[in-house]
Parts: C-alpha cells; structure tokens; sequence
C-alpha cells in the first residue's frame, strides 16, 4: 500500500460536480421526508452533508462511482427522531429511500438501489461491510467519531478513511472549505 495515496485529496472538481448533484437533486427530496432535528447535531444541512462530501471522497479512492454513495449518506439519518442512540433509524429510513430512488431509476440500477438500503439499514450496527456502498457510508459516518473520541482503525473498511480519521480535522475541513466556502464545516459533523 503507497500511503502516498491516501494522503492526496480527491479532484476537487470531482467532490463538486457529486456534491452539487445532492445538493440540488437530492437533499430537497430528502428534506421533505426527514424527521431529524434540523438543529440537531445530525442535521441534514450539516452532518448529512459532510457524510455526503467524505463518502465521495471515499469512493473515489475507491475508484468507485460516487453515486451510490451520495444517495446513502443523503438517506442514511432522514429517519432519526432524536440525536441519542437510536438503533432502528437505519431501517426506518428505508420506506422513504424507496420512494427517493424511484425517482432516479435511469440512474440507480437495482443492485446499486439493493446496495444503497443495506448500507442505510445497517450503517449503525452494521459490522460486515458488503460492498464499497457500505464501507464509504460506514467510514464516512464514523470519521466524525474518530475526531472527537480518538481514532480505531478496527471501524473502518477504506484507507482513505482511516488516514482521514486518524489525522487531525482541521487539515480535512479546510479541503471541504476550499471546495464549498459558503458552507459551514466542522468536525463535529
């Protein structure tokens, strides 16, 4: 493995042109259906978003189709009904990730659309990720994590992430500040 790797950041043009797509195409779906505090620390508008931005950079180190990706992490939290522990907001989720996604079927095929819910429904106990959807989404959910309680390479699938999350914060957000300034980016998202 060339760490070298790792330690670059994606194309930014690349991170832009998927982000943009979830910020105009799917977080105004999504917001439509959400039950999250959207003051909340689980907010869509922050860390739904910075879930999106990291999964994206996740799979393209992958060199993987970021779109799966996108989709889970912009569902991944819709369902929550509080910011503490809540186990089932994965599969509570589901319902309204299907309805999102018959909207887009010219571009998520079946297996993607199959990959996206295990990824969703298992993001928060899940232990055996199956395919990148639900590395990035895992990996992109637990970085955050990694920044405020200290960094575990046990809970990370990508090296991507586990070098995003085992370095300090500050490096990685002022990547997504040079990519979208006019957001707000913090580790605590």
């Amino acid at each position: 493995m060339n760490e070298n790797k790792f330690m670059k950041n994606p194309n930014p043009d690349t991170v832009k042109k998927y982000f943009n797509f979830y910020m105009q195409k799917i977080l105004p779906l999504v917001k439509q259906y959400a039950t999250q505090n959207p003051n909340g620390c689980h907010a869509l508008d922050k860390h739904t978003s910075a879930v999106v931005f990291r999964g994206i950079d996740y799979a393209l180190s992958l060199n993987e189709n970021p779109l799966p990706v996108v989709f889970a992490g912009a569902f991944h939290d819709m369902a929550r009904i509080h910011d503490g522990f809540d186990c089932e907001h994965g599969k509570n989720a589901v319902p309204y990730a299907k309805k999102i996604m018959q909207l887009f079927s010219d571009i998520l095929n079946p297996t993607q659309q199959s990959n996206i819910i295990y990824a969703i429904e298992n993001h928060t106990t899940g232990t055996n990720a199956i395919d990148y959807v639900s590395k990035c989404l895992w990996d992109a959910d637990r970085t955050r994590l990694s920044w405020i309680y200290g960094f575990e390479s046990k809970f990370f699938n990508t090296e991507r992430a586990k070098y995003v999350a085992s370095h300090p914060y500050c490096d990685y957000i002022k990547f997504q500040q040079k990519c979208f300034p006019e957001l707000f980016w913090s580790y605590e998202y």
